[in-house]
């Protein structure tokens, strides 16, 4: 199996729209240095939400599959996976600060792992589109960025998320010349979620929501 290396993207030093998420997935690096993804990307310490509903709504929203943003609301999960959807070349991590906005991109319940299968089964079932209101409730801030295509360093994080291997795979034969983007996140939720009734842009094949 290839070795993996990664290098971290000091988000903090430029604005998130004109950072470029490193390269991972060396196959010359030495398997020792494997490990150093899982320790940069350990669960970090739950930050404070917005001060005011208001700074809230001002921030764009990043669409995610219902049971995902269930975990990472739970503190289950610190990162995400992302290719760009139908409408989009590529996927760009448009925002440092973001809300989850819970899709339905899946049914399939084998997609995640026993145990998060029967824990967020409501969420796969979860279908916006029939909510009387959308409730947007959890507050992420982008605190590391790679790309790959090396399935092996989807393996090393493992502990990290919710999904099942057959996921993965998915994520990685979607646009197979496209790397995956891993987004490493804080995670918090806001004391008054933003609701707001489904509207027909909302639904579509791609990533961030205004």
């Amino acid at each position: 199996m290839p070795a993996a290396s990664a290098q971290r993207t000091a988000w903090s030093a430029q604005p998130c729209c004109a950072a470029k998420p490193q390269r991972i997935g060396s196959r010359t690096a030495r398997p020792a240095r494997r490990q150093a993804l899982v320790r940069s990307a350990a669960a970090p310490q739950r930050a404070a939400a917005p001060a005011a509903e208001q700074q809230a709504a001002s921030l764009l929203a990043l669409k995610e599959w219902a049971p995902t943003c269930a975990a990472i609301a739970a503190g289950e999960q610190t990162i995400l996976l992302r290719k760009g959807g139908i409408k989009e070349p590529t996927f760009t991590p448009a925002a440092c600060q973001f809300l989850l906005f819970p899709t339905a991109f899946h049914t399939d319940a084998e997609l995640l792992k026993p145990g998060a299968a029967q824990r967020y089964a409501a969420e796969v079932q979860y279908d916006p589109k029939q909510q009387a209101q959308l409730s947007l409730g959890t507050f992420c801030t982008v605190t590391g960025a790679w790309t790959t295509h090396d399935p092996a360093v989807l393996e090393l994080l493992d502990e990290l998320h919710c999904w099942a291997p057959a996921f993965l795979e998915a994520r990685l034969k979607w646009r197979g010349k496209q790397p995956v983007t891993v987004l490493e996140l804080r995670a918090s939720r806001l004391e008054l979620p933003l609701l707001t009734p489904p509207r027909e842009e909302f639904f579509g094949c791609f990533s961030w929501q205004a």
